[in-house]
């Protein structure tokens, strides 16, 4: 059997960034962990990378990118099956709140 991905100190370290609006870092992290993920982690990790890099965009004051990477963030969020813990919820809240402060 393998470890659940809440037992991957990086996925902690992932969350812990994205928690903290490091956008940068989160990115990087939630990166690192997709090229690994395996079978019900995939989703999330995707969802979680789109979102992070989609928040990393506005920092970067990047417009077009930021609102494609939450989108895709957003629609990865519906294909969620496992939520490892992840306050999914909150996520969207945060992509969405992006997303139509970035419209108006």
């Amino acid at each position: 059997m393998l470890p659940d991905l809440k037992d991957d100190p990086r996925f902690t370290a992932a969350l812990e960034y994205f928690a903290s609006s490091d956008w940068m870092e989160a990115s990087d992290a939630f990166e690192e962990l997709f090229f690994e993920s395996v079978r019900d982690e995939l989703p999330l990790v995707r969802a979680m990378l789109q979102v992070s890099t989609g928040m990393h965009h506005i920092s970067r004051r990047q417009r077009r990118p930021a609102i494609e990477r939450l989108e895709e963030g957003l629609r990865a969020l519906d294909a969620v099956t496992h939520n490892h813990g992840v306050d999914l919820s909150r996520v969207r809240e945060i992509a969405e709140d992006a997303l139509r402060s970035l419209r108006s």
